[in-house]
């Protein structure tokens, strides 16, 4: 009974995630959600020295003021991609349609799963975006489609409380609807290298990757997942993958 159940869950979850492709389907308009920019200019790079400080681009408590599920911030240079992360304390479908103040919208914001620790320290972190018919959420990762800009923008970054992460793109290519945090155990060291040997090397038609890259067992990677393009199929993702290279701490 106890396997039932789990399978189950499991099974609804995933269903749940598919819905992120069902999003260009959209139901009449709705107000847009609107968002404040980090506020510096300026972004470390990955030989930042780690004694240099810069100053904390996001105002964290105004974010928290109005909800308190908010704990990260990422931007995609390149890309309207700059919004606030949200984790759910209840359940990791509840954003699916929902802004991050918690109001509904289709469009939904940009969220992680309770199984991933909010430091971002996992072998293996996902965020999850709508690629949505107003083009905002995670819509512009498409962009890393083109080898001109897959090649040009090699960096985004994810703001915490006190740090900036640097995040070097490693690849980016379509896959299918396997629910990645359910789908690999990355506490096996095998497991674990095989997903990085996949992000390297991916088996997907459409894929760009990242000469002169290498992962080990220490390494921290952030997928960024949104569905793909309608001709990739309705459950196919898009998945632009980086390695943490620098960890600046904030003043």
């Amino acid at each position: 009974m106890k396997h039932r159940i789990q399978t189950l869950l499991c099974i609804l979850l995933t269903l749940s995630l598919l819905a992120l492709c069902a999003c260009r389907q959209a139901p009449p308009p709705e107000e847009p959600t609107t968002t404040a920019a980090p506020t510096a200019t300026q972004l470390p790079g990955e030989t930042t020295a780690a004694g240099e400080a810069f100053p904390d681009p996001v105002d964290f408590a105004a974010y928290q003021s109005v909800n308190r599920e908010v704990y990260a911030y990422i931007r995609v240079p390149g890309t309207n991609i700059d919004y606030p992360i949200v984790q759910s304390g209840s359940s990791d479908s509840y954003y699916l349609r929902r802004t991050w103040q918690g109001k509904s919208n289709y469009r939904g914001c940009i969220f992680t799963q309770s199984v991933n620790a909010k430091e971002f320290t996992d072998p293996v972190t996902v965020v999850y975006g709508h690629n949505t018919d107003q083009g905002d959420m995670f819509s512009e990762l498409l962009n890393y489609q083109d080898p001109a800009f897959f090649d040009a923008h090699d960096k985004f970054y994810i703001f915490l409380p006190g740090h900036i992460l640097v995040y070097q793109v490693i690849s980016a290519h379509t896959f299918d609807n396997r629910h990645i945090m359910n789908s690999y155990d990355f506490s096996n060291p095998q497991v674990l290298a095989e997903f990085q040997q996949m992000l390297l090397s991916p088996a997907a038609l459409e894929r760009n990757v990242r000469s002169g890259v290498t992962l080990d067992a220490g390494s921290e990677i952030v997928v960024l997942s949104t569905c793909a393009e309608p001709r990739s199929g309705a459950s196919a993702r898009y998945l632009v993958n980086g390695v943490l290279v620098n960890d600046v701490v904030t003043v």
